[in-house]
Formats: structure tokens, sequence, C-alpha cells
């Protein structure tokens, strides 16, 4: 591995150093309480050499949340085409949701606002909305098996989001009563209606 080669893997494992300890601090402390001097610190770095990877604290919250979004498509790829029933596809890509933002709670705050992070809209709308793209491929792929059409497909899977990121900040919150295992149950029965709906309203036509 040749010099320029060698510094460029250790600038990219400092910046990666950066975001773990940014995570880590949200984690135990909250959004609110991160600050530059904390990340430089859990780290053992000056202050000013943060600034020479990030230009403030939103930069570390915005690509903290570009890499949220990042994992949430891969997951949410995987349950796709984790089987062949088009409608079991719908479900799967349900869970992968709901146990992406169960397992990472913090990144789940920062890609949706919450936990005291104020972050410039359009980015999060974007990157929401290309993560939304594997949710609309698959609800197409399973009206269209069914002859369904689909007037606004990516209106019905903002109806379908608003179901799931309502039901998962309020089992984070603790709200629902009974817990994850309840909340998880409603959620499906809420999909389950949605599908049946769309299958209903095809059959009136």
């Amino acid at each position: 591995m040749g010099i320029k080669e060698r510094r460029a893997r250790e600038k990219q494992v400092t910046r990666e150093s950066i975001l773990t300890a940014a995570h880590q601090i949200a984690r135990q402390e909250g959004w609110p309480a991160l600050t530059i001097r904390k990340v430089a610190d859990a780290i053992e770095y000056s202050t000013p050499m943060i600034y020479e990877y990030f230009a403030n604290k939103e930069e570390i919250l915005l690509e903290l949340m570009r890499e949220g979004y990042r994992q949430l498509i891969a997951r949410t790829q995987q349950a796709r085409f984790s089987t062949e029933d088009l409608r079991e596809r719908l479900f799967k890509i349900v869970d992968a949701y709901w146990d992406f933002a169960q397992s990472n709670p913090e990144l789940y705050q920062i890609m949706n606002g919450m936990g005291g992070v104020p972050l410039d809209i359009q980015e999060t709308a974007r990157a929401g909305r290309e993560a939304g793209m594997v949710s609309i491929a698959a609800l197409e792929d399973w009206a269209q098996a069914n002859d369904i059409v689909l007037e606004d497909s990516f209106g019905s899977i903002e109806i379908a989001w608003s179901l799931m990121h309502g039901m998962v900040s309020l089992t984070l919150a603790e709200r629902i009563e009974g817990g994850e295992p309840r909340a998880r149950r409603l959620l499906q029965q809420g999909i389950e209606a949605l599908l049946t709906g769309m299958t209903l309203q095809k059959s009136a036509e």
C-alpha cells in the first residue's frame, strides 16, 4: 500500500471513529448533549482536529442520518427479496423497518427529527424518499400481480409509513399498552387492513 492510499485509509478510519463516538454519546446522554468537544475527548483528539473532518456538529448529524438510511435501505432490500410471495414481502419489509428502529433508536431519532435533533428538512426528506423506493417497488409488484391500479404509489407508502413510524415512535416512548409485542401486532393488523382495502376497492370497480 502506497503512502497516499495509507493516508486515505487512516483518514477514513478517523472519520468513522468520530461518527462512532458521536453515536455513543447520543446513546448515553441524548442528541442534545452532543458537542464537538465531547467527540474530541472521546477519541482523544484535539477539537481543531475534528473540524478537519467535519465543519460543525450538523455535518456529523447529517452523516449519521445518511448512514441510518443506508442501513435501513439495506435491510428492507434484503427483506424484499427474502421470499417469492409478493404479499409476504410487504410484511417482511415492515418487520425489517421495525427491527431497525428498535435496534438503532438513536439513528432512528436523527432520521426522523426526533430527540431534539433539528436537521435540514430537504436533506431528511430526500433520504427518506430514497428509502421509500424499496417499499414502493414491493407494493407495485404486489398490486400488478393482483390487477390493482395504484393511482399514487408513494402516497400509499406514506400512509403505511405513518402507521409504522407512529407505532414505532409510541413504542419507543413506552406509550403503547402491552409494549412492543402488542404494538407489533397492531402494526401488522394496520398494514393488513390497508392491503385488504386496496383489494376491496378493486373488486368494487
